[in-house]
């Protein structure tokens, strides 16, 4: 085959697994406005994927979600991807649970809204914790990278500088630069925000869910404490639910921060590298993959 007749085809099969891309804008009832990223491939029909991202991220994930978004629609699923209130191109928030859950059963509501009565939804870290807690009717299924399921310890003068933590705790409230690629230059969070960080609670974040959940966690999880609050939530997982070990992601690498009591990033990144590489452990994209087509296959 030539060269103009292989761009031919990968054209044709990529228009094929995009489909139509939109930006869109979803309004909350509190009135604050969600920037989002709506993906549908041409052959999709009802079944589609919300992402949930962490606290201090964006709807890429820093890439993670971008790369789980095209094997997905491969697969057959629209992606729906909002920056969260406080978070990327939304509008500003002071950044804590409350909005974020509201934000996240506005933002699904809007995709059943367009026929996606079928969703799974993917979330990270306190993405997880968020999407878990909204639990909104059209997600049938969970698929949970690295979440956070119970209380963590941080050691807040690692992570703030002593203006940011005076600023909290004269005026309750403080800023944090966002050095990322978006376009948003800071972060605003609080008391309120440290508080949600820490004090996760399985029993309020997995009380009385009744649907299916697939658990991954990398070897740095074991690191961070994840990995054991997963462990002593378990049983209050619904029934068909599965941890996995999974590689560490590439993202995973940039923006670990050890919290109070992990050694130096450096051993750590080395340690749990190390780990992941020697246990041959299945790549997320597959994982995540095989249980939507499990438990929400597409129609086409």
């Amino acid at each position: 085959m030539c060269a103009q007749s292989e761009l031919s085809l990968h054209r044709r099969q990529r228009e094929r697994y995009v489909g139509c891309v939109s930006r869109i804008t979803i309004q909350t009832p509190r009135g604050v406005s969600l920037s989002g990223t709506f993906t549908r491939p041409v052959d999709c029909r009802d079944a589609a994927v919300i992402f949930s991202h962490t606290f201090l991220s964006d709807r890429h994930a820093l890439g993670m979600f971008d790369m789980l978004g095209r094997a997905l629609r491969r697969a057959g699923y629209a992606t729906l991807s909002c920056d969260f209130s406080g978070h990327g191109e939304s509008g500003d928030e002071i950044i804590a649970f409350e909005p974020l859950i509201e934000d996240f059963r506005s933002a699904s509501g809007w995709l059943a809204d367009q026929g996606f009565e079928r969703q799974v939804c993917l979330g990270h870290e306190f993405g997880a914790t968020v999407a878990l807690r909204a639990r909104p009717p059209a997600v049938q299924t969970f698929i949970l990278v690295s979440p956070v399921l119970g209380p963590l310890s941080y050691d807040w003068s690692v992570v703030f500088s002593e203006v940011q933590l005076s600023d909290l705790e004269l005026h309750g409230t403080t800023t944090v630069p966002d050095d990322s690629q978006s376009v948003r230059r800071q972060f605003t969070i609080s008391k309120r925000t440290l508080a949600d960080m820490s004090m996760v609670s399985a029993e309020e974040v997995l009380s009385g869910l009744d649907v299916p959940v697939l658990i991954t966690h990398d070897s740095f999880d074991s690191e961070t404490g994840l990995l054991d609050r997963t462990r002593e939530a378990f049983h209050m997982l619904p029934d068909g639910s599965v941890v996995e070990m999974i590689a560490v992601p590439d993202s995973v690498v940039d923006e670990y921060t050890p919290p109070e009591g992990v050694p130096v990033a450096g051993e750590v990144v080395e340690r749990a590298l190390h780990a992941s590489d020697s246990a041959n452990l299945p790549d997320l994209r597959d994982v995540a993959c095989r249980w939507a087509s499990r438990w929400v296959p597409v129609g086409r």
